[in-house]
């Protein structure tokens, strides 16, 4: 049976007061001055991120050391937020004057606000892209043909698997279809092993659990999301075949555990290393992840089968977000110098070997990681890869992507899934937030 006490415990994640916090400690932070009779530092940087797992902080932490300890001068506070309040914990300190002078962005649709702020500069032909292909930047291009970020990494959503727990359950081969996927899901439940480790408890993590779907059912309809976000077009419409991503959600929920509200990412990152769970869905982050529980554990990576047609299975990858300055810095030059230093080879390798991304570096090898070096072998030097770039499978109105969420939740609670009563509900969500296109006052 499951548990239905995590219902009740989601009303909490919505609370405002976690931002309030934020902003608070964030100010307090920014505020801090020298003990007294210490020289303050000439310049003092702070850089904002969501980056939860080790290898990324440990990857931020070396590069900030390096770049202090070549500018003395210069002081660079790290400060970490939490993934599931990030985005608002921003649109916060935007709101009261207080951005940082250097932070992280996800990709170019999130990033317009802050654009049309002025809390983004202008990096097209800035030193800190220098040796970067200019066809990785299409991801950060504006529709002005201007670049606002600069690009680090490529990443990529999939699935991660324990080769260890497949092994145990007599699974021989990656699944490749739909209906091998939930064979595999059945033999590993037959033999004690959770076949899948969801920490919806940390509500990105749905987001990104139905992205690898997402893609590979939207790509085809690339403005499907922006058109109902914008009111032009609405679910019951399944332009991008969402109603299918729905059922396959429903249908692998099963398979999540008993209680996959009331577990975090980290749990689920624990179950995975240790083979107690042999698969999430999730962005390629998650090697490091796992890593930081178990640094040798056997995980492996393969594409999302969203079809029972194992020649149409790619894995999705992209290269989109990176580092963001904010121009209205006082110190913008020294942001600018120690973005440059972020982008150089020598922090690409200290990237690879931590944060287990993939740098876009010029002639960045994937053997520094065993999943890394399979997603090489039958992905990528093979042509079976899908990339994302110009499709974002989200929504960036904030108000809608709650309420979309909201959804998702209650399709996964409905004891029925019944999918065709959640259509309804995104659309009678989404009328009462934005109007529809034509309707009166637009």
């Amino acid at each position: 049976m499951r548990s239905r006490g995590w219902l009740a415990a989601l009303c909490v994640l919505l609370s405002a007061g976690a931002f309030v916090w934020a902003i608070w400690s964030y100010i307090a932070r920014s505020e801090q001055r020298t003990v007294a009779g210490a020289a303050e530092p000439a310049v003092k940087l702070t850089w904002y991120h969501h980056f939860r797992e080790e290898g990324a902080r440990k990857w931020l932490e070396i590069g900030t050391r390096n770049y202090m300890e070549a500018h003395p001068n210069v002081t660079v506070e790290v400060i970490s937020e939490d993934g599931n309040t990030y985005a608002n914990t921003l649109h916060n300190l935007a709101a009261v004057e207080r951005m940082p002078d250097i932070y992280m962005t996800d990709n170019i649709q999130m990033l317009q606000e802050f654009i049309d702020a002025g809390y983004a500069m202008d990096m097209t032909g800035s030193p800190a892209l220098t040796g970067i292909d200019p066809k990785l930047l299409g991801g950060v291009e504006g529709k002005d043909d201007k670049v606002w970020a600069v690009p680090f990494d490529r990443n990529g959503v999939g699935v991660f698997y324990n080769r260890a727990a497949f092994a145990k359950a007599g699974i021989g081969d990656i699944p490749q279809t739909w209906d091998a996927f939930l064979a595999a899901c059945r033999k590993l439940e037959q033999v004690g092993i959770q076949p899948i480790a969801a920490g919806y408890q940390d509500m990105w993590t749905l987001n990104l659990d139905i992205q690898p779907d997402m893609i590979a059912s939207g790509i085809r309809a690339q403005t499907w999301i922006e058109d109902v976000e914008a009111g032009r077009a609405s679910f019951a419409d399944d332009k991008g075949n969402f109603k299918n991503v729905l059922r396959r959600l429903a249908e692998r929920f099963p398979y999540t555990g008993d209680d996959p509200f009331g577990t975090n990412w980290n749990e689920a990152l624990e179950l995975l290393a240790s083979g107690e769970a042999a698969m999430i869905l999730n962005g390629s982050w998650t090697v490091d992840g796992v890593r930081s529980f178990k640094p040798d554990a056997d995980i492996g990576m393969f594409a999302f089968p969203s079809t029972n047609n194992a020649s149409s299975s790619k894995f999705a990858m992209k290269t989109t977000g990176g580092f963001v300055v904010n121009p209205k810095s006082r110190h913008a030059d020294e942001a600018v110098s120690l973005v440059r230093y972020f982008s150089s080879a020598e922090m690409a390798a200290v990237m690879q070997d931590n944060k287990k991304g993939i740098s876009i570096a010029p002639n960045a090898k994937l053997d520094f990681d065993p999943a890394y070096e399979e997603l090489d072998r039958e992905y990528i030097q093979t042509g079976r890869v899908l990339d994302y770039s110009a499709f974002y499978p989200e929504f960036v109105n904030v108000e809608l992507a709650e309420a979309f969420r909201n959804e998702l939740i209650g399709l996964l609670a409905d004891p029925r899934h019944d999918v065709d009563r959640c259509m309804a509900q995104l659309d009678a969500a989404f009328d009462r937030i934005r109007p529809r296109a034509g309707e009166k006052g637009e």
